[in-house]
């Protein structure tokens, strides 16, 4: 769900660590939402450059005014500036495409708020529900269905966030691993097949 980077950004970063990997290998929330806008014709206005330049990549149109949807990526320089933006944009019609809706995340030991603190200040102002792109959501998961080519018993998910990982992983009939490098550390509602303390617990 995480839409920082667009996908050929994020797909260089892994690479930086040694992750060998190319663009459809990587499934990532505005690649979802840029597909979903494209499919249907839609323009939008984004919140978040990762998004914006998935969008962009997949050729959907960006309006500054009177766009079908505004999307809400991560975006740490939310500001009141955005927030009115998106107020605007709303108000004259556009439905509100969600990417993900996670309230903080860990970067290192620091926490972030994450793209739910932006997605829930643009619900609230604009009495309008967003539509979440992201996991646990059937456009998610059809995009992974789609990608994955391995029979289900043998995939494994691994996530740090049970509501939208694990969730996603039950639904999709995998083996699911949470990782305690998020905010969850322990099973909430829905529960992993495995909890583990770090990634480096996992022998290929």
């Amino acid at each position: 769900n995480n839409s920082m980077l667009c996908r050929k950004k994020m797909v260089e970063r892994l690479r930086s660590f040694g992750v060998e990997l190319g663009n459809n290998d990587l499934i990532t929330s505005s690649f979802v939402a840029a597909n979903y806008l494209k499919i249907k014709g839609a323009s939008a206005f984004a919140i978040g450059e990762g998004v914006k330049e998935e969008l962009m990549e997949a050729g959907v149109e960006i309006k500054e005014n009177k766009p079908d949807y505004l999307v809400v990526g991560q975006d740490l320089n939310f500001n009141a500036e955005k927030l009115m933006k998106a107020y605007e944009i709303v108000k004259n019609g556009a439905k509100i495409l969600a990417t993900a809706k996670g309230k903080v995340y860990f970067e290192g030991e620091r926490l972030r708020p994450a793209t739910g603190v932006w997605v829930n200040t643009v619900e609230f102002i604009t009495d309008k529900k967003a539509k979440l792109i992201g996991k646990p959501s059937n456009e998610m998961l059809e995009t992974i269905q789609l990608f994955v080519c391995s029979p289900r018993k043998q995939t494994v998910l691994i996530g740090d966030e049970c509501d939208s990982d694990i969730m996603a992983g039950k639904i999709l009939g995998y083996y699911t691993v949470l990782v305690r490098t998020g905010i969850d550390k322990e099973a909430k509602k829905v529960k992993p097949d495995l909890i583990i303390d770090s990634l480096a617990e996992i022998k290929v």
